[in-house]
């Protein structure tokens, strides 16, 4: 399914001033009959969108390239629909290592690195809206921090500690 997904994708939706840059598409998330994926645009915006089989359900496109400054930081980019609700989001000079939800372990996806490797980009899978926050545990250079990533109020879902 990922061929064809990126294949469709690389045909009619990634094309033009919206197509990727050397680094090519990224994938997000996989699921059985699709796939969402991210990418940098060779002036430096970022695009993801969501496939199944040949349809897109979204795709979009930051309207001007990504500003990244030399402080480290963490902050949503993009909601995705999938087989669930993928929120994908960029830790800017610093690497994700953990993160939990309500006290629960969750999975981190590395997706891969924009804007000349400052920029991180990772997703989180839930299986409908979740609202709340995640608590991430990052490093840099041998340090580490933890940062609270918002995730939103919507969903009966929540990642408030129990």
């Amino acid at each position: 399914m990922v061929d064809r997904t990126r294949t469709a994708l690389m045909t009619s939706g990634a094309v033009g001033a919206d197509a990727p840059g050397s680094q090519g598409l990224m994938l997000v998330e996989a699921w059985p009959t699709g796939a969402a994926y991210a990418w940098e645009t060779p002036d430096q915006r970022l695009c993801w969108a969501s496939v199944a089989g040949t349809t897109f359900s979204e795709r979009a496109c930051a309207s001007e390239p990504m500003a990244i400054e030399n402080v480290r930081g963490v902050g949503t980019l993009a909601t995705l629909f999938t087989d669930g609700w993928v929120l994908l989001f960029a830790a800017d000079h610093q690497q994700v290592t953990s993160a939990t939800c309500g006290g629960e372990p969750l999975e981190v996806r590395r997706v891969g690195t924009v804007a000349h490797g400052a920029r991180t980009l990772y997703a989180v899978w839930f299986p409908d809206y979740t609202k709340g926050s995640i608590a991430l545990l990052l490093s840099h250079d041998g340090t580490t921090s933890e940062a609270q990533l918002r995730l939103g109020g919507l969903g009966d879902r929540t990642c408030a500690a129990s």
